[in-house]
């Protein structure tokens, strides 16, 4: 495993393809892998890449953090891993001013994980999906990202009381945001969801689709369908609806 300087400063240092990160660096190169790119491998680390450039094979995770707490991953581009930032049982992780691009999915926050803020963030290219919260996540905040030309941009599933604000979400083949079933007590407001398939959309399921949701002050434009799906359940107010194909569709 690699290591660099005190616990909590971000020391340069040379680190490889796979290292476990174990207290905090900051990359002095760029990194080509074939599986993971690096793994937090402690709480209370910073992995801060410096303007540089991890690119995978595609697969594994360009970063990877399990059953951690207080990471910080930022400054840098990561592409072509299956995840380019995957987060799971993880708490207070804060990914910022990264762009992922070019990962089938983005960003996975997943398996309960909480507390965690990815913001200042470029998601783009994604075939899959930006950026996913599923599998009991909550209380996560997605704030003044942009999401750029990805399958969907943001999914919610299984994930509650999370807060989406603040952030651009555009060129979106079917979903700019897609509130799947099982997502209650979310919270998305002033986001900019513009020339997308779907706007915001509640995906309907056998089971039902999303209730318990607020949207209030999205600026919703220039989309397919501006606001897709049922809606009943949800509180939509204050969003506003320009230059859509049409405003709102089933």
């Amino acid at each position: 495993p690699a290591s660099a300087g005190p616990h909590g400063s971000a020391a340069v240092a040379q680190v490889a393809c796979g290292d476990t990160i174990v207290e905090s660096v900051k990359l002095d190169h760029d990194l080509t892998c074939t599986g993971d790119g690096l793994v937090a491998g402690a709480d209370g680390i910073t992995i801060d890449l410096n303007g540089h450039t991890i690119v995978g094979s595609g697969a594994g995770a360009g970063i990877r953090v399990t059953g951690r707490s207080n990471v910080r991953i930022t400054g840098g581009t990561i592409r072509n891993f299956r995840i380019g930032v995957n987060i799971g049982s993880s708490a207070n992780v804060v990914v910022d001013h990264n762009q992922v691009i070019g990962n089938p999915e983005g960003i996975v926050l997943t398996t309960g994980s909480t507390g965690n803020t990815v913001k200042d963030n470029l998601i783009q290219d994604s075939a899959t999906r930006g950026m996913a919260l599923r599998d009991g996540t909550s209380a996560n905040e997605i704030k003044a990202n942009t999401f750029s030309a990805n399958r969907v941009g943001i999914l919610v599933f299984e994930s509650d009381f999370n807060t989406l604000k603040d952030n651009t979400v555009s060129g979106s083949i079917l979903a700019g945001i897609r509130l799947n079933v099982l997502a209650t007590g979310n919270v998305l407001k002033d986001n900019t969801v513009a020339s997308n398939a779907a706007g915001i959309e509640f995906l309907v399921t056998p089971t039902g689709s999303a209730t318990g949701n607020e949207l209030k002050g999205n600026r919703i434009e220039t989309n397919t369908c501006g606001l897709k799906g049922p809606t009943a359940g949800n509180s939509v107010k204050h969003n506003s609806f320009q230059g859509n194909v049409t405003n709102t569709c089933s």
